[in-house]
């Protein structure tokens, strides 16, 4: 059932939980905390255990449908870890040594894969990250075995045979000193050790049954994940899970209601089976009848997808994305409705994608308020997909617009426009507030300050300018200049690393460089290869240096990061200390440059526990974490409470105890506080608090228990109210007062005021820039009067040159403003003349004032 191609998942919206909204299919993915390889050096491996309803006839050992997401490729696909995939062109590709693979459904070059002369595959990315596939017992599929860093640290993958049906299920991973991940095959069971053989060792435990992965448990968590699911004949005798309820061990659950059958998305001719089961509802509970959130699906017509009803017939191919093979404009679009548990509507989602399963638009409603973002990519509708260009897959304009339904022509967009290269990358991006970003690369065969790109790839910023916008004031143009150095890998003949060795910030009006840092790194084989090991930065001829000196020792990776001033004396210079685990990647302690020690003990599941200030001081303290989620405790604590049994006490350096109370989305509901003045160990409630379907704070009350004798305690709530726009619109605090806000992002206003039996208070009137800055501030007295006006005139780079303020009847005041390159203000001149000038220390860039001084106005100057 696998063997369904698409590019609908292609894509970083792609959702890991919950509803695939371009597909209609639930999915379901646990990320495994793999730990940092090669003593915190790299390579990154995000590792995820993933379920997919196409592949739940198939069991790899992890449960029908479960598969861990790493690179393989066959004869046909290229599938990566990212999730992506795609289908080798057969008549374009020679699979002859060192010739690179071509592919029918990827347009920017931004991975080579080249088969090697061992008959391994080589996949190099532009990041500069390599995997080696390697062929498994003659299978014809090639699983990811090696992945290198760019630097050449490595990762090797082992693989076992599972079943007799050709399948692999991952037994090892391991980087040059250790085993980072065992997988443990038992009868029912698949264990997942993380850290094996160490003290910090972690074990996930999968739990099947008839072949299904029904539970999956996390030490320290006393219920598991637990999944339910349905079994669904398809018309062509295969069987499919569907899964229909999931359990959170925090107390959340998900309620998945699907459209099977002529219902579901409707296949074209050839295609393996007829319909394709897709969600028709999906509900979310955080574990309290108040946050019960129900997302139903409708799709308009019967386009979808996997492209049936296009106007142009095609024949189903195996092994590829079929809908690429429509010529003509096909558009399939689902409308998502999100209620509460009433059925109240709360928003309405509209998604339309295009025969490339790019989205085209997005837009949300909520009363009469809409938001769309309309998405235009690179692509000529009257040609076919070989004969676009590179990027047609990137947007080249997306426009945000926003409506008000109750107004009539109340609408107002704006827009962001992007240019690339052939490559995929940014050259231009012109932004709503007219501020212009310019980006220039090195050529693939590099140049002066820059090696020849070892994968051939033009991929390495020779130069970033920012243009500001054409406003008020002198808004200087900006650009940040880069030269390279190749690093050579540890890996013998591997493509050497590319690292920054020069950044230059310019004044492109004058020509004039203003800063400039020079980056030097470790070249000797050690844990800190491929680190930074000196930095300076010269500014007015003053140089700063940051140097890093790395160490091992009792299982933790040492870092000592000295500043070095200017001036290269012991005074001007501060250092500070820090440990990491080799096993974790968790600082363990550290020192602050005025020698205060600081120490943190985590659990197994990488949570911290416990914290030591001034430690081994006299004057130590300790703060500590207990978690209790669902453990005994915390149902004999948990009373009569609607919440699921989960809380987390922590131990204030004083030794008072205070107690969080989660739901089941993991946010904090009830807390308690210990009564240590009057009677140890009895807690009382200091906030309790309420969220609405979308997960928004709706009520907060907060309890003051004046003394033990006292009655009861203080308790004042504050409610809270949304507007259309999804903006806080009323906040009433427990005295009654009533603080109105009213968003309007089309105006760009925004107006507020309290009020109180019958009383009102004075009003603001804000308006607001392109950049959500304020230009003018109108004050209104309780009589509706205009009180006082405050302007504001930005310069291009939206930073305030003039601020001008009026009161009826009087001169208007003004004062001006200017600034340097980095944005500080140097000078601020008052209306009567007075200026104040900031000179800040030559050798930085940040607000280290020298000397403030202040000049009278001329005319006082001459009397």
């Amino acid at each position: 059932m696998s063997s369904i191609h698409t590019q609908a998942s292609n894509f970083l919206g792609f959702m890991k939980t919950g509803v695939d909204n371009r597909t209609g299919q639930f999915t379901l993915a646990v990320s495994l905390p793999l730990p940092p390889a090669n003593q915190l050096s790299g390579p990154a491996l995000s590792v995820t255990l993933a379920f997919s309803v196409l592949g739940s006839s198939i069991n790899k050992g992890y449960g029908l449908g479960w598969t861990i997401g790493l690179s393989e490729l066959d004869r046909n696909t290229l599938r990566l870890a990212s999730g992506e995939q795609y289908a080798i062109d057969q008549d374009a590709s020679t699979f002859a040594p060192d010739t690179p693979l071509t592919f029918t459904d990827q347009k920017l070059p931004t991975l080579r894969v080249t088969p090697q002369h061992n008959g391994d595959f080589r996949v190099d990315k532009k990041s500069g990250e390599c995997e080696i596939l390697r062929e498994q017992e003659d299978s014809g599929r090639y699983l990811v075995e090696e992945m290198h860093s760019p630097e050449g640290h490595r990762l090797f993958i082992d693989w076992a045979p599972y079943g007799n049906d050709g399948h692999f299920i991952l037994q090892r991973i391991r980087d040059e000193q250790r085993a980072l991940l065992n997988v443990d095959q038992l009868e029912d069971e698949t264990h997942l050790i993380v850290n094996p053989d160490t003290p910090q060792a972690l074990k996930l435990r999968l739990a099947l049954s008839n072949d299904r992965l029904s539970e999956i448990h996390v030490p320290g968590i006393q219920r598991p994940f637990a999944i339910e699911y349905d079994d669904l004949l398809l018309d062509n005798g295969a069987r499919l899970l569907l899964p229909t309820t999931v359990h959170s061990p925090l107390g959340a659950h998900d309620i998945v209601k699907w459209a099977t059958g002529a219902d579901g998305h409707q296949l074209p001719a050839n295609a393996p089976f007829s319909h394709l089961p897709r969600v028709e509802s999906w509900t979310h509970s955080a574990g309290t009848p108040d946050t019960e959130r129900m997302h139903h699906y409708r799709w308009v017509g019967t386009a979808n997808f996997l492209g049936f009803g296009s106007a142009q017939a095609f024949s189903w191919e195996h092994g590829r994305d079929n809908l690429y093979q429509v010529e003509s404009d096909y558009q399939y679009e689902v409308v998502e409705t999100v209620s509460d548990a009433q059925g109240t509507p709360l928003d309405t989602i509209t998604r339309t994608w295009n025969r490339f399963h790019l989205p085209l638009l997005e837009s949300s409603r909520r009363g009469d308020c809409e938001i769309s973002t309309h998405t235009r990519y690179g692509i000529d509708p009257g040609k076919t997909w070989e004969e676009q260009s590179s990027t047609c897959q990137l947007p080249h304009q997306v426009s945000t617009t926003y409506t008000d339904h109750r107004r009539p022509g109340a609408i107002r967009t704006e827009t962001t426009l992007y240019q690339y290269d052939n490559y995929g990358n940014i050259t231009q991006v012109d932004y709503p507030t007219g501020i212009c970003e310019i980006n220039c690369y090195y050529p693939a065969a590099g140049g002066e300050g820059c090696p020849a790109d070892p994968l051939g790839m033009v991929r390495f910023v020779r130069k970033k300018t920012i243009r500001p916008a054409k406003a008020d004031g002198s808004a200087p143009v900006l650009s940040s200049t880069y030269t390279y150095a190749p690093l050579p890998s540890r890996v013998v003949d591997a493509p050497a690393h590319i690292v920054v060795e020069r950044e230059q910030l310019l004044d492109e009006l004058d020509s004039r460089t203003l800063e400039e840092t020079r980056h030097t790194y470790f070249h000797k084989p050690h844990i800190c290869y491929g680190r930074i090991q000196r930095s300076v930065t010269t500014l007015n001829d003053k140089s700063t240096a940051t140097e890093y000196h790395y160490g091992q020792a009792n299982g933790e990776l040492l870092l000592r990061t000295t500043v070095i001033g200017f001036e290269n004396d012991d005074v001007n210079r501060s250092t500070h200390d820090s440990a990491q685990s080799l096993l974790t990647g968790q600082t363990t302690w550290e020192r602050s440059e005025s020698g205060a020690l600081t120490r943190y003990e985590y659990d197994q599941i990488g949570r911290i526990v416990r914290t030591l200030n001034s430690a081994d001081s006299p004057y130590q303290t300790q703060r500590l974490v207990r978690y209790h989620l669902g453990d005994a405790l915390a149902v004999n604590l948990q009373g009569s409470s609607v919440l699921p049994p989960m809380m987390i006490e922590l131990v204030e350096v004083t030794g008072q105890r205070q107690r969080l109370w989660l739901d089941g989305d993991g946010r904090t509901r009830r807390i308690e506080l210990e009564d240590l003045d009057n009677e140890p160990g009895r807690f009382l409630e200091i906030m309790h608090c309420q969220f609405d379907a979308l997960g928004r704070q709706i009520r907060r009350t907060t309890q003051d228990w004046l003394s033990k004798d006292s009655p009861g305690p203080l308790s004042l709530t504050t409610n809270i109210a949304f507007d259309d726009w999804g903006q806080t619109a009323l906040t009433i605090d427990a005295h009654g007062i009533h603080a109105h806000t009213l968003h309007d992002p089309i105006t760009r206003r925004c107006e507020q005021w309290q009020a109180a039996g019958g009383l009102c208070s004075p009003r603001t009137v804000t308006l607001k820039n392109l950049a959500g800055s304020p230009i003018e501030q109108q004050h209104y007295d309780c009589n509706n009067n205009l009180a006082r006006t405050l302007k504001w005139v930005r310069d291009g780079l939206d930073r305030v040159v003039e601020e001008r303020l009026s009161v009826p009847n009087m001169s208007t005041t003004v004062t001006r403003y200017r600034y340097d390159h980095y944005s500080r203000v140097i000078e601020k001149v008052l209306e009567d003349g007075t200026t104040l000038a900031w000179h800040f220390a030559p050798h930085s860039d940040g607000q280290h004032p020298e000397l403030i001084t202040t000049t009278a106005p001329a005319q006082e100057e001459q009397a």
